[in-house]
Order: C-alpha cells, then structure tokens, then sequence
C-alpha cells in the first residue's frame, strides 16, 4: 500500500516541484510579474493553512479510495493548466487546487502507514517521504531538460503525462472500505487547543524551537524561489548542451533527494550527540554556505547553492527532531505537532513573496546574508533557552 500510493504521489508532484526553478525564468515570457510567480509559488500553501483541517475531517466520513482519486484528478489538471498561456487567474485556481490535493496525500500518507503492522510504521512512512521526494528531484531534472529546449509549455506536458501513469498506479491500491484511525487518539476540543496554546507559551526552550522552525522554514522557502534567479545572475560561463533550466533543477533535485541520505544521518548524530550539538552545527554549515554564495561568482557560487541546498535538509531534520523531542512533554504532543505543521505551512507560504515579490539582482546579497543572519539568531536564542531549561530543571532536582 505505501509504496505503490507514494510512487503516485511521486509522479504527480513532479509538475509543482518543477515550478519552483522554472517559473522564475520562463514567467516573464508568459506575461507574469515576478509579485504574480511570487503568488503562484505560494498560494498552494495559503490554502493548505485551511485545508489540511478540513481534509482530515474528511478522513473520517469518506473513503479514502474517493478522496485519493480525486486528488489525483484535480492534481492531473493542475499541472495541465500551465500547458498554454492561459493567464494568471487561471494559473491561481490550478495552484490552490494543487493545494487541495497535497492535502489529500498528506493524510493519505498517515492512513496508509497505519494499516501498517506497528514495528513497521517509522520505517514506511520514511520511505513514503524517500519516494515522493525523489519525484520531486526527477521532475525539476527531467523538466529542465525539457526547458532548455523546448520551452515550459512542453516540459509541463511531459509532466503531465508522467503524472497520467501516476494516475494509473493509483487505481491498482486497495484502500479499506472505513478509513483506520489511530486508537486511544484523545478527542480535541477548542478549550484544549487554547491551552496547549498557553502551555507553549510558557516553554522558553518551545518557543524558540518553534521561532528556529518557522526561520528556517522560510529562509529554505526563500532560497529555492530564488536559486534560478541567483544561478542566472551568478554563473558567468556554459555548460555546452545543459542549459540554466536543467542546472537550476539539478541543484533543487541535491536538495530533495539528498533528504534520503540526510534525514537518517542527521538523526542518528541528534540521538548519539544530542538535539542541540546537532542543530548548532547545521547553522553554521547553512549560514556559512549562505553567506559563501552571497559573495561569489561563477563555480564557487555554484558550489555554494549546492552546499546551501544540502545542508538546509540536514538542519530541516535536526530542527524538526528537536521540536518533536520536546512535544513529547505536552499532554497532547499531537497537538503540538500540528501547531508546527501550521506554522510550517505559513512560512513556506511567506517565502516565496519575500524573495520574488520586489526582486532585483541588487537584493540577492541582503536576502542571503540576511537569512544567515536570521538563522544565526534563532539558533543562538534556542541554544541559551536549552541551557536556561536544563539549569532550571536541576535546581529543581538539587
């Protein structure tokens, strides 16, 4: 069940993941603004801030076999709609639609590995992530390609038709008939996410994981809107038959895919030498690889977006090990979860503007060296919030 529903997945996110290195080049030539890609880039977030409640609602009153097919449905014409030139108003409805279906497959990804046996379950939902992962560094590859010689109108028809056998695919799973829940799931009620609420804001050590999460988030959301942008201001030489589409996507693909790599490496070093060793030396790799290609040109600019895309998985994985670690202590760590979640969301809603909306070539060095800067900052306040915590909790057992 897992792996035949995240191939699916795989192959239909191949279209939404080209985007993010492709729209920033070939959106001009199609009468889009840079504040209209901005939008596009982001609006699929904005509306997952809403339905990501309501499609987990959903769960429970329909099946699982209706919903997952008609989200790659509506998943099939998002991708479609970007074909021909249809204009920005209709480029938005397909980017919320987008929205829509990421929504489905996100909970389908939970159901699908709860009807897995228990031992099992870390396992399959780490290969779910593996697989839809590595369609999203396939898609800006093989879109790329397409790109640089065909234009964006056919790399999204070939996409398309990937996302077609995607389709295919899903039609051979077997979904239950009722939807498995997890047992023993507490029922929530607004008064209980008030308090869980209140009680985060009491943590000093939350707090900052949160802000470290929302920052890091954002400044990731940010970087990838402009890698096409910096690679096309930055690289000062050709690479014969590969042309800026293809290297735009091969840098966005190192950081997908190196997540299959990265996401166990870096939880093994937070397991043996601690949440916060780990997550301070992600920092100074991300901030040190940003501030590296805010000042360069040519190769060694090159080198450092591809040093920025791969350290920025390791940190998203440290960072979100150390905000679970810490849920743990919450009546409702769930909760808490979620509350990430949506915050997480709103970032990488944020990130897109910030870096395209009021672009100019002038601007790459501030936004880069400012998300250095921003990253820096947040680390440092968690690292002292862990120190004021552990202090605290010894003189309460002193």
């Amino acid at each position: 069940m897992v792996i035949p529903a995240a191939i699916t997945v795989g192959l239909l996110i191949m279209g939404d993941s080209f985007m993010y290195s492709a729209l920033p080049l070939a959106g001009p030539a199609m009468g889009l603004s840079l504040l209209e890609i901005s939008l596009l880039l982001s609006a699929n977030r904005w509306i997952r801030l809403l339905s990501n409640s309501i499609m987990a609602s959903l769960l429970l009153r329909l099946p699982m076999r209706f919903l997952f097919t008609g989200a790659t449905g509506l998943g099939l014409l998002s991708t479609l709609a970007f074909v021909r030139p249809f204009g920005f108003p209709l480029y938005l409805v397909a980017r919320l639609a987008w929205g829509l279906s990421w929504s489905v497959f996100r909970q389908s990804a939970y159901l699908a590995v709860w009807l897995q046996q228990v031992h099992t379950q870390g396992r399959s939902l780490g290969s779910w992530w593996g697989l839809v992962r590595l369609g999203s560094g396939l898609g800006v590859l093989v879109g790329g390609l397409i790109l640089d010689r065909s234009g964006f109108g056919p790399a999204m028809l070939g996409l398309s038709g990937l996302a077609v056998i995607g389709i295919l695919v899903s039609l051979i799973l077997d979904w239950p008939d009722h939807n498995a829940t997890p047992m023993g799931v507490p029922s929530v009620t607004r008064d209980v996410l008030f308090q869980t609420w209140a009680r985060l804001g009491q943590q000093s050590d939350m707090i900052w994981s949160l802000a470290l999460a929302i920052g890091t988030r954002l400044c990731l959301t940010l970087t990838i809107a402009l890698i096409s942008l910096f690679l096309q201001e930055r690289l000062e030489f050709s690479f014969d038959f590969l042309g800026l589409g293809f290297i735009a996507g091969l840098v966005l693909a190192i950081h997908w895919v190196s997540a299959i790599v990265a996401a166990p490496l870096v939880g093994a070093a937070s397991d043996r030498f601690g949440r916060t060793r780990t997550i301070i030396l992600m920092t100074v790799l991300v901030s040190a690889s940003l501030i590296a290609a805010a000042m360069t040109r040519g190769y060694t600019a090159l080198a450092s977006a591809v040093g920025v895309m791969l350290f920025f998985s390791g940190l998203r994985v440290a960072v979100e090990v150390g905000v679970s670690s810490l849920a743990q202590r919450d009546p409702h760590p769930h909760l808490v979860m979620g509350i990430y979640s949506t915050l997480d969301d709103f970032a990488a809603a944020l990130g897109p503007i910030i870096g395209l909306a009021w672009y100019q070539p002038v601007l790459l060095q501030p936004l880069l060296g400012g998300c250095a800067a921003v990253i820096l900052f947040l680390a440092l306040g968690y690292v002292r919030s862990r120190q004021t915590q552990s202090s605290r909790v010894l003189d309460e057992t002193a």
